[in-house]
């Protein structure tokens, strides 16, 4: 069901894929009914779309305005569809998800498991992704909820929700620490260290307290990928810094402790928020999706507090 005219998908399609050729492969067209399009497009704005770099296609500045006017009628035009389909009591439509790697081992799978009990006509695609680049893919329209490290966000987005969630170090349940309630990050750093690279939020919210300290041993592992350094954890091969968020599963079997940072007396937290386009209004199921997600979250911030108010040092 489409109610505007072919120039605005397939402009759209362009934005989204950086080339004509990829955008006539997911419209399912030829590459020169593309090129039509969008020289038409061209010819009535009287200005060029797009230009080319090395990387592809890139937007001009009045390509960049005419995105936003295009993303706000394409997003409109699926809320539309999916409220008159909510009429007959059955939501139908598609909800994209952009977040952080801590979230895919339990929380998302747990939500979109829930929400599709309910609602088998609505699917979902959900991509992992650094927290800035979250923030990003929500700005271009490729994503309809965005769940990243809190962070400073532009104007176009709006954070739904912020969730505080203690810092701790992640140990094998037989590591040396693993009996103590909270550690320190000196603590910490007398054993082999699995450190974030910089491309995750945690290596940011860690350099302030590495600072602070005299000495900073070289790390035994590396790594962008939240999973890797939890399963390295596991394993035994050295420490690794997460929020508690992203371990149910190792710490329900008893593989892996959380032992909450304690920064000289003080608990260092790490905040989590949940953002969408600002003034974009959501399809009724993305919008309860949404709400799922906040209450979610509401309810293991609170007993992640709960847990950690009984902490001692």
């Amino acid at each position: 069901m489409r109610f505007h005219a072919p120039a605005l998908y397939y402009f759209h399609a362009v934005r989204r894929t950086g080339s004509i050729r990829a955008a006539a492969r997911t419209l399912n067209v030829a590459s020169s009914a593309v090129s039509r399009q969008v020289l038409k497009l061209e010819e009535e704005i009287g200005a060029p779309l797009f230009e080319r770099t090395a990387r592809g296609l890139t937007l001009t500045t009045v390509g960049e305005m005419l995105a936003r006017h295009v993303m706000t009628v394409l997003q409109d035009h699926d809320r539309f569809r999916s409220d008159v389909q909510s009429l007959s009591g059955t939501w139908r439509g598609s909800v994209s998800i952009a977040c952080i790697e801590s979230l895919a081992e339990s929380l998302l799978p747990d939500l979109i498991a829930s929400h599709r009990g309910r609602a088998r006509r609505v699917t979902f695609t959900t991509q992992v992704m650094g927290s800035a680049d979250v923030l990003d893919a929500l700005s271009r329209g490729e994503a309809d909820i965005g769940i990243a490290m809190a962070l400073r966000h532009p104007q176009d987005l709006r954070q739904v929700a912020l969730k505080r969630f203690r810092l701790g170090a992640i140990v094998a349940a037989d590591h040396a620490l693993a009996r103590r309630r909270t550690v320190t990050l000196a603590q910490c750093l007398a054993f082999p260290i699995i450190h974030a690279l910089p491309e995750l939020s945690i290596y940011h919210l860690l350099q302030p307290l590495i600072a602070q300290l005299t000495e900073t041993p070289e790390p035994a592992v590396q790594a962008n990928s939240i999973d890797l350094m939890r399963e390295l954890a596991a394993r035994g091969v050295g420490v690794a810094i997460q929020t508690q968020i992203g371990i149910g599963r190792l710490a329900k079997s008893g593989q892996l402790k959380f032992l909450p940072l304690d920064n000289a007396g003080s608990p260092v937290w790490s905040d989590l928020g949940v953002y969408v386009r600002a003034e974009r209004v959501l399809p009724a199921h993305t919008e309860s999706f949404l709400q799922e997600l906040v209450r979610e979250l509401g309810d293991r911030e609170r007993q992640e507090n709960a847990d950690h108010g009984k902490v001692g040092a």
